[in-house]
């Protein structure tokens, strides 16, 4: 076989094991592929950053940061960069991620903060233990979406918040196999959260974070069909009873 056949064999083979490996474990290999990420993401910046999610739990969701006095928050997909580092006065602050046990390794042991092991579909949390729940960038990264936001209601007290970046309108990926719309999440919180208030940023830049800080908006975001970083601020306000 010639030097150019080896090569292909070799994409080949490399082709086939990806499909094998995303159609017979999709969970297993898509956690192999984020952690592979976060992994590189340690090896080229050392210390990850997590200084700006204090602005996007805050500020771009008109929040003080004393609203958090006393209260128990929940990250939910929450990586290893340490993303409620910034929340001091709350009384209780917990990162789930099914990833949670590997990204100790990674330095979040260091972080005065709880990781939970545990995937978004079955949080180890009581009914109404959460005064606030965020999900950032993660919510089109879990297994199944209607079971997360099944226990997401389960876990926001009545009063409670749900916040909410996510992209959407994109095909599935191996890492984001959900295609969302602004539609489909408004509805899959009914009845128990009601939508306060709801943005979707054009993807000026490949990060989620700088392209809602470009501050670039659909005019109708309830209704845009193109890619984009949605933000909503959810109020749970009915009980299990009302329907969901």
């Amino acid at each position: 076989m010639s030097g150019k056949g080896i090569v292909r064999l070799g994409i080949w083979m490399k082709q086939a094991v990806r499909r094998l490996g995303a159609t017979t474990w999709p969970r297993r290999w898509k956690e192999s592929k984020e952690l592979a990420f976060w992994k590189a993401k340690v090896k080229t910046d050392g210390v990850l950053a997590n200084h700006y999610y204090r602005h996007f739990c805050t500020t771009h969701f008109g929040l003080a940061e004393s609203y958090y006095d006393g209260k128990v928050i929940l990250d939910i997909g929450c990586g290893p960069r340490g993303s409620l580092e910034w929340a001091s006065m709350a009384a209780r602050r917990v990162g789930l991620d099914p990833l949670a046990k590997e990204y100790l390794k990674l330095g979040a042991n260091q972080h005065k903060m709880e990781y939970v092991d545990s995937p978004s579909e079955n949080i180890p949390m009581k009914d109404g233990a959460c005064d606030v729940v965020f999900s950032f960038n993660s919510l089109d990264h879990v297994a199944d979406v209607e079971r997360t936001v099944s226990e997401i209601k389960r876990v926001t007290r009545l009063g409670g918040l749900f916040l909410l970046l996510v992209e959407v309108n994109h095909k599935p990926t191996e890492c984001e196999p959900h295609e969302l719309t602004p539609k489909k999440l408004i509805e899959l919180l009914k009845p128990q959260f009601v939508c306060e208030d709801l943005q979707v940023y054009r993807p000026v830049d490949p990060g989620m974070y700088r392209s809602i800080r470009a501050d670039e908006k659909f005019d109708s975001p309830g209704d845009t069909k193109e890619p984009g970083w949605m933000s909503a601020r959810f109020v749970r306000t009915a009980n299990e009873s009302s329907g969901g």
